[in-house]
């Protein structure tokens, strides 16, 4: 893992396909897009509503989980544990561009 804070544009956005990025685009879920996923108060997504701030991006995670579905990426394969964790910590660190 990296040290010091997770940087979403070095850290975080490497790990999105870019067969999830299109995918998730049409849906207006923009994976690729800092300022959308790192939004102070974001919005809903899908059945993930329950987060009070950061919403986007930690719906996200809930759909890379599991814990909201259908589980990211739609097919896999799933993101291991360390893909987690770093996006976690990226989350953790203040969501660093």
């Amino acid at each position: 893992m990296p040290n010091g804070p997770v940087s979403f544009a070095t850290a975080i956005l490497p790990l999105f396909r870019a067969i999830d990025i299109d995918h998730m685009n049409r849906r207006n879920v923009h994976l690729d897009d800092y300022d959308w996923m790192a939004d102070p108060d974001g919005g809903t997504l899908g059945d993930c509503d329950e987060f009070p701030d950061h919403a986007h991006a930690r719906a996200v995670l809930a759909f890379l989980t599991g814990d909201c579905g259908p589980r990211m990426p739609l097919g896999g394969p799933f993101w291991d544990d360390d893909k987690l964790g770093l996006y976690q910590r990226w989350m953790d660190d203040g969501f660093a561009p």
